[in-house]
């Protein structure tokens, strides 16, 4: 009995402590405890979807837009100073799989249409970020990106780094479906293993920022055109398979070396270097150095 009490006092501290506005069910917001760290579990299945920096002292900020039926939900807790987040846009997920409610903090009654989170810039955050159909703006400049997994499925998104990350990431995982997909400034990322899977569609993935390191980077693409922007100051190796269905092409700096791999000029003097890997099925992929 004296546990039971103990818990829920401890479970009532934590709904006192988290700010929450009730005056509004467009706009919610959980505000900095002593978190030092965020795990965020995000699913959208149908909507448009932006992600920005926010203020450090909220952990998020969540905008409703546009609006046309409700489905969102949103879970928080801290345990050891670790803030785990788990949002849900489009789905009810009042209960949990064996029908019991989740513990920790909760709300929910937003509607799902077009929404915009911001993410507090004072912690590092680690994303698992699912779409469904959509439309997506994910502008992670700003943030401290611990880690990042990211799957899209029938929607047309963007994934930007406009500034270097403060963290280092050791692998990014991607993969879209039918979809369109841009990465912009990706050599922002601070990463040191990037994988993209591709289905049906278009995809550009610019590695443009401050790359001073050796990366890999894994592309497989199953139907559609990939285009992959290296800069002129990195040095890269590009290896594929060879078929008659798909084909590579390199810009004019790019050496072949044998049937399997181009090499640039100054991949041997160059302080930031990509080693590419190509898996291509009935598909393109070109690499070009951005003007």
């Amino acid at each position: 009995m004296v546990r039971t009490r103990i818990q829920g006092i401890a479970l009532l501290a934590l709904i006192v402590i988290i700010s929450v506005p009730a005056e509004s069910q467009d706009y919610k917001e959980i505000g900095r405890t002593t978190e030092k760290e965020m795990k965020v579990v995000l699913t959208s299945t149908f909507g448009s979807l932006r992600i920005a920096r926010g203020e450090s002292g909220k952990m998020v900020t969540v905008e409703n837009l546009r609006a046309d039926e409700s489905g969102f939900n949103i879970d928080y807790a801290v345990r050891n100073r670790v803030g785990y987040m788990d949002l849900s846009l489009g789905e009810d997920q009042s209960a949990g799989e064996n029908g019991d409610k989740h513990t920790g903090f909760k709300f929910s009654g937003l509607k799902r249409g077009e929404w915009s989170l911001h993410f507090s810039d004072a912690v590092p955050i680690s994303f698992d970020i699912q779409m469904g159909v959509g439309r997506g703006d994910l502008n992670l400049s700003g943030l401290t990106v611990k880690d990042l997994n990211l799957s899209t499925g029938a929607s047309d998104v963007c994934l930007a780094f406009d500034q270097p990350n403060a963290a280092p990431v050791e692998n990014i995982n991607i993969e879209a479906g039918v979809s369109k997909f841009e990465g912009r400034n990706l050599g922002n990322a601070n990463f040191r293993h990037f994988r993209f899977q591709g289905g049906v569609g278009t995809c550009t993935l610019d590695f443009s920022g401050e790359l001073e390191h050796e990366v890999d980077v894994d592309v497989q693409v199953g139907m559609g055109v990939m285009t992959i922007l290296v800069p002129r100051q990195v040095g890269a190796r590009v290896l594929y398979q060879k078929n008659w269905i798909s084909r590579v092409d390199c810009p004019g700096d790019f050496s072949s070396v044998g049937d399997t791999e181009y090499i640039s000029d100054n991949y041997s003097t160059a302080q930031g270097k990509m080693n590419i890997r190509v898996d291509s099925g009935v598909g393109s992929v070109k690499v070009k150095r951005p003007d």
